[in-house]
């Protein structure tokens, strides 16, 4: 898992810092996927992050 989920997980970083980090490429926005898929982040906190709905709604 990589150090930003974490970070933000314990809050340890705001969604700015890892807004931040991602203008580094510090991490990328499937490390943020794979921490919603494990309960890590938020969907609010990724919407805040990537301005997009993570798991996209399903459609029927």
């Amino acid at each position: 898992m990589n150090f930003w989920v974490l970070a933000l997980y314990y809050n340890w970083a705001t969604t700015d810092m890892v807004k931040q980090a991602l203008y580094y490429k510090d991490c990328t926005a499937e490390d943020f996927k794979d921490g919603v898929d494990n309960r890590l982040v938020s969907p609010g906190q990724y919407k805040e992050i990537f301005n997009e709905e993570y798991p996209p709604e399903a459609v029927i």
